[in-house]
């Protein structure tokens, strides 16, 4: 079977560096080696800024293009662009890499300036919480001539204590010390029960099995091949031990069955065929150190076991070349800053060895800027490409207020890409929320897809395929990690919807994402689930909807107790966005010509009816936890110390935005939207008026883009045009103010303030704001509904006429349609024209009508 590929089509040079940010290369796939370049500037003698790609110290995000062939950095040597280095980066032909480091000073005295430019080669790193602490060091196996071997994950199927596996990884996987392969195994955490069992097919050549292993206690196993059953000792081993065994005589194909008894097994590998007993594993010996060799401008760097040497040139002639043994060259570089002299610089216990090119000080008069230039490449020299421009939004002439805060969302958007990233046996190169976050993250990933298609379909169809796994993958129904939130669906809606001419490709993804959607739909049927018929998923993950400190999943969390707890308690959001993703996908399904309509109508049924049966508070206009007894029947909500209801926030606006509610509640709703959820900065998770809401908490008291995105295009679907608008113009606003102020994309606002907080480099839940502006400011942009669907979209190339064939199931629809500026316009359907309201100099709100609808816009000319 083919492997389903979860990387990235980008090129192998890219600025996937997790340190520090700068430009590296994929120096062994296999192994997830990279080469990494980073540029530390300075005032001479005097600072090194070696800002930490995970925290604010003044690198900033300058500039990309989708592709990544090209991007920028700026490094504020004295803020703000008082005195500042500008390093453009080119990729040519996944080779080479041109940088240039412009050094600007825009002060009044004279400033010394330098740049030390670092090299090195880095493996997968072991980490103690955010801390690396060494390399990860496989082992590899020497085996005899007629011998062959498995890894213990490779197996057919297994039964273990995890039945849901995260992150990508298989069921039972995780990595262990001393593994051969990719450094995981089966673990003895998951694989211990009676009824546990790994099954393997074996060839008629395997006569006999060794099993590499660790156990904490003396156990036995047994191995059943062709109905034979074997009881094999295992003696207790806290390193990888190993056991040898005959087999009986079978055909090719034969399943051998590997089962514990009770005692936790760890399996690392299987060895089979003749002379196994003599199988020999140790630890692959690699070396970051370089083979140097420096010439008169340029430095040349092999490493052992790398298939490729790496060139760095230089037009200026460096003041010294360096060699740090250090395991932070940040911390180095800083440390030693005032050491003029010694071309080696140690500290005990280093497992990274760097590379410095050491410029010559730079002196910039009043006003002045110089420059440095490098070219790094792998091999062989290639010429340079030409430069590619860097990405810049296009809007009508009142959008261009936002455009330096858009450009900034949109290149932290490109440029938060990282390698490696372990997942599904492989190592990935992975679009990330930020480098905070060295991991897969599913439901901030589809709000990065959603960001990445407003500018780039490509970027954005690699994005989701990366979460997407095979129809009837046994490990997981999607890569998941986190939050259980279905973005990866509003993504699939979101490129549908955008990119009509790529629905081919999109159909290809169908089955996948209708994999995904039947892990929420079937969630009813698992142990544990409730008789109301609401669904949960505290035993995957403690956050149903990303919100950290919501205050009754906070509260049911903390006390957890036989009254309240993840074993009864049930939140809105989970069944609602059940019925949600159902209406989305059976609009898509029926376009595509795929008949699932009752699968989906299934999930909307039972979900809206146990919502609407069990949730609805009419004292407080808000749909409520809901509280079980001890055989799973509703009991009663859940409340607040005082007696007031504790889901007077977000989740209890669910229903409203999945579509199930009836006119009384789409009041209720929208005044408590109004009256309590919008806050300063926009529309906030907890109702201001609930004794619970906190103005200093993380979710609780600050405001948010992912659900005020889900509102905002709900509200289209109810033909609240005028809502919607405050929303988009509260958070493009609030985005503009904080951008040009600090240079940061930050992950959230601080109700009180207005400004920013969290992370400084955030791509993942803060890209609606990409949504939001090109919805009103970007010609050729429709936006309908949650729970409308494009059939068909033909634009002219002036973006002054439009044909849109639209579904919708909501009463009183609105379209967004954003043309050409400056132009008067007609809208139509069915011969009839359509109520419009001007928004933006180029936005209209359409009142389009309810089902199937045929809308003509067109220039007019008086």
């Amino acid at each position: 079977m083919k492997k389903k590929r979860f990387d990235l089509n980008l090129n192998s040079w890219g600025p996937y560096n997790k340190d520090f940010l700068g430009v590296c290369h994929i120096a062994d796939e296999d192994r997830g080696a990279t080469f990494n370049v980073e540029l530390f500037p300075g005032l001479f003698r005097r600072t090194v800024m070696a800002s930490r790609a995970t925290s604010d110290m003044g690198l900033k995000m300058w500039g990309a293009n989708a592709n990544l062939t090209r991007f920028s950095y700026r490094y504020e040597l004295e803020w703000k662009d008082r005195i500042y280095c500008d390093a453009d980066f080119v990729i040519t032909d996944d080779k080479r890499c041109d940088i240039t480091c412009t050094f600007v000073n825009n002060t009044d005295l004279v400033q010394s300036v330098n740049l030390n430019l670092c090299a090195y080669l880095q493996y997968p790193v072991l980490k103690v919480g955010a801390e690396r602490v060494g390399y990860i060091i496989p082992y590899e196996t020497k085996l005899n001539e007629g011998c062959r071997y498995v890894d213990a994950l490779d197996y057919d199927s297994i039964v273990c204590a995890e039945t849901l596996a995260t992150d990508g990884r298989y069921l039972g996987e995780a990595y262990v010390k001393g593994a051969s392969g990719k450094s995981t195994a089966i673990d003895g955490k998951y694989f211990f029960s009676n009824s546990h069992y790994a099954n393997y097919t074996l060839q008629k050549s395997d006569k006999n099995l060794l099993i590499r292993y660790m156990a904490d206690k003396n156990t036995h196993i047994f191995l059943s091949v062709c109905g034979k059953r074997k009881k094999v000792s295992l003696k207790a081993s806290n390193i990888f031990s190993t056991v040898s065994v005959k087999l009986p005589t079978h055909e090719d194909g034969a399943t051998i069955t590997i089962s514990p008894t009770g005692e936790g097994v760890t399996l690392d590998s299987l060895v089979l065929g003749d002379n196994v007993s003599d199988t020999v594993f140790s630890e692959i010996n690699f070396s970051v150190e370089a083979e140097r060799k420096i010439g008169e401008n340029k430095m040349t760097l092999t490493y052992e076991g790398i298939p490729h040497s790496y060139t760095i040139e230089w037009k200026e002639k460096p003041q010294m070349v360096r060699r740090y043994y250090y395991n932070d060259i940040g911390h180095a570089l800083t440390l030693r800053i005032h050491n003029h002299v010694d071309p080696v610089l140690r500290t005990d216990g280093s497992f990274c060895v760097y590379e410095d090119v050491l410029s010559e000080p730079l002196y910039l008069e009043a006003g002045e800027k110089k420059t440095l230039s490098f070219t790094v490449y792998s091999d062989a020299k290639v010429e340079k490409s030409k430069v590619s421009d860097l990405y810049s939004v296009a809007s009508n002439s009142d959008g261009e207020q936002y455009a330096f805060s858009q450009n900034m969302m949109a290149y932290n958007t490109f440029l938060n890409v990282v390698y490696p990233i372990y997942t599904r046996r492989q190592y990935i190169r992975h679009n990330t929320p930020g480098r905070l976050w060295d991991s897969l993250y599913s439901w901030d990933s589809g709000f990065i897809g959603m960001g990445l298609a407003t500018a780039d379909f490509e970027r954005a169809f690699d994005c989701l395929n990366t979460y997407l796994v095979p129809v009837g993958d046994m490990h997981s129904p999607y890569i998941f990690h986190g939050s259980v939130v279905p973005t990866q669906i509003y993504l699939y809606q979101y490129l549908f919807n955008k990119y009509p001419e790529k629905r081919d490709r999109l159909k290809e993804l169908y089955p996948m994402v209708k994999q995904y959607f039947d892990f929420y739909a079937n969630m009813d049927k698992k142990e544990g689930q409730m008789k109301s018929g609401l669904i949960k998923t505290w035993d995957i993950f403690y956050n149903s909807g990303g919100w950290d400190d919501y205050p009754p999943q906070l509260y049911m969390h903390n006390t957890n107790s036989e009254e309240v707890g993840t074993h009864n308690t049930t939140p809105v959001i989970t069944s609602a966005v059940t019925v949600l993703i159902a209406k989305i996908l059976r609009a898509i399904s029926l376009e595509m010509g795929i008949d699932d309509t009752k699968d989906y109508d299934s999930a909307i049924e039972k979900y809206s009816a146990a919502i609407q049966k069990h949730t609805w508070n009419e004292e407080t206009g808000y749909f409520s936890y809901l509280l079980h007894d001890k055989e799973g029947n509703p009991k009663e909500f859940l409340k607040y110390e005082d007696g007031t209801d504790f889901n007077c926030g977000f989740d209890g606006i669910y229903p409203y935005i999945a579509g199930i509610t009836n006119e009384e509640q789409n009041g209720r709703i929208v005044a408590n939207i109004i009256e309590g959820l919008f806050t300063r900065s926009g529309v906030g998770v907890v109702d201001r008026r609930a004794p619970y809401y906190r103005e200093d908490g993380y979710w609780n008291g600050s405001v948010w883009m992912p659900h005020q995105w889900e509102l905002w295009r709900a509200l289209f679907d109810y033909g609240e045009g005028e809502l919607a608008f405050r929303i988009a113009n509260t958070a493009l606003t609030l985005w503009k103010r904080e951008v040009e102020a600090t240079y940061c994309c930050f992950e959230n606002f601080m109700s009180a303030s207005g400004r920013g907080s969290g992370f400084h480099q955030f791509s993942g839940l803060s890209t609606p704001v990409l949504m939001f502006f090109e919805s009103y400011y970007k010609p050729g942009t429709v936006t309908l509904g949650l729970r409308s669907t494009v059939i068909s979209e033909q634009w002219n190339e002036e973006k002054t006429s439009l044909s849109l064939v639209c579904k919708n199931d909501s009463d009183s629809p609105l379209a967004l349609i954003c043309l050409k500026e400056g132009k008067s316009y007609r809208f139509t359907a069915g011969g009839k024209e359509l109520i419009n309201r001007q928004v933006t100099k180029g936005a209209y709100e359409v009142e389009i009508p309810s089902g199937k609808a045929e809308i003509y816009i067109e220039e007019v000319n008086f």
